[in-house]
């Protein structure tokens, strides 16, 4: 393991300094002629870096994988050649033998396989880059599927998050106006210390769950306690069709828009009303059953809001639909937006950038990944000190979800989920 460490530690460390020195050395080089580097030259670089960065994390995985993913999240910071390129990185990884597996299960559940399980499929249903899911069946008859956490994986994140915090104190260092990247590796400790905690996301499962308990319209899996532990998961097999599949949906004979309409409901209720919610909403994570029930797995990245903080983004919405410029700024200041000169007023420029991205030129209740990536492009680029990360993560679940309502033909219309009315509109109305 220390060896593993070591070549880990030498990777990071050699691929940092080839990136510094792909935006130093010509940066230096055209200063000494007098002269500054084009758009067009730094567009090269950012996409040479961020390829460079890409493939550092496909040959390490776990943590350099987050790593990327939250890069490409923060469009608000990094410019749009490196979240472009960061997109691409899934955690999609090979699945570790049935072996490893077998000896993590029976060393957290304290007893062999075969007395917990009457059956245990050694090919998973997934694998990504924390952990593992095997579909099962318990000695009493009932089908569960069981996530189980790599061996070693925290320490190969702590070593790998060691790494990233000296390369970004070097980094801060000698570079006179830093990216702020320590903030955002601080984030990132929090997430991966959240997903590494089985114990908490049955928690946060249990605490969901409770919130929808008389609505029969939702499914969260339940949570086997007896087998589970915090790095042994057990829960309820759960199937259906994946929220993106179109046509399987109108071929049970559901209606997409309406799908739509109750999955924007859920998350509209966790996320404005709860002030708690599945962080995580992407295809893999969302199915919908032949009855139109959705169902919500994975509660690894579940994150509590601030007080305030539906009802400051409720306002901002409809400031934005109003384009009703005081109520906006009162918004923003809600939400923890902070100007670097303190002129708030530099918030409406912002949003006006942002809603004339909108499919229409006006806001009507969709935040699309359009919108969102130009209200970040215009906080770089204008004296925004502080976006606050609760904000960002939110913003990109609705991204995320607006992107679903478009597979499904539909739009993602927050204002309309709020009240329940209906299903959601069409891309042709």
């Amino acid at each position: 393991m220390r060896v593993i460490r070591i070549i880990r530690s030498l990777q990071i460390g050699w691929t940092a300094a080839r990136v510094w020195s792909m935006y130093k050395i010509p940066h230096w080089s055209k200063k000494l002629r007098g002269r500054e580097l084009s758009a067009s030259e730094w567009s090269v670089i950012h996409e040479r870096a961020a390829q460079k960065t890409l493939d550092l994390a496909l040959g390490l995985r776990g943590v350099m994988i987050k790593m990327c993913q939250a890069v490409a999240t923060r469009a608000d910071i990094f410019p749009p050649e490196i979240i472009d390129k960061l997109k691409q990185c899934h955690d999609a990884v090979p699945p570790k033998s049935f072996e490893i597996v077998r000896k993590i299960v029976e060393s957290e559940l304290g007893k062999s396989m075969d007395a917990v399980f009457s059956s245990f499929d050694p090919q998973p249903l997934a694998s990504a880059s924390l952990a593992q899911v095997h579909r099962a069946r318990l000695v009493d008859g009932r089908e569960v599927a069981v996530k189980v956490q790599y061996p070693d994986i925290e320490t190969i994140i702590r070593t790998d998050l060691a790494n990233m915090r000296r390369v970004c104190r070097v980094y801060e260092f000698f570079d006179p106006r830093p990216l702020p990247l320590l903030p955002l590796l601080s984030e990132l400790t929090r997430h991966l210390g959240m997903e590494l905690d089985f114990v908490r996301e049955a928690d946060c499962a249990d605490r969901v769950r409770e919130l929808f308990v008389d609505d029969p319209q939702v499914k969260i899996p339940a949570i086997h306690r007896e087998w589970s532990t915090r790095r042994v998961l057990t829960m309820e097999l759960v199937g259906g069709i994946k929220i993106t599949e179109k046509k399987k949906i109108e071929a049970v004979g559901l209606v997409p828009a309406e799908v739509l309409q109750n999955l924007m409901y859920i998350y509209v209720r966790m996320i404005l009303a709860a002030g708690f919610f599945q962080a995580d909403p992407h295809p893999g994570n969302l199915f919908v059953s032949p009855t139109g029930q959705i169902v919500v797995l994975d509660f690894g990245l579940s994150k509590e809001l601030p007080e305030g903080f539906g009802l400051g983004l409720f306002e901002l919405m409809f400031s934005l639909m109003t384009f009703n410029e005081s109520a906006m700024v009162r918004a923003f200041d809600e939400l923890g937006f902070r100007s670097k000169t303190g002129d708030k007023t530099t918030f409406v420029a912002i949003a006006r950038r942002m809603v004339n991205r909108s499919d229409t030129g006006a806001f009507e209740g969709e935040l699309t990944e359009d919108m969102t990536d130009e209200l970040f492009e215009a906080i770089r680029e204008d004296p925004v000190a502080e976006v606050p990360s609760d904000f960002v993560l939110v913003a990109r679940v609705f991204s995320l979800l607006s992107g679903i309502a478009h597979s499904l033909g539909s739009r993602a219309n927050i204002l309309q989920a709020m009240s329940g009315g209906g299903p959601a509109p069409s891309l042709e109305s």
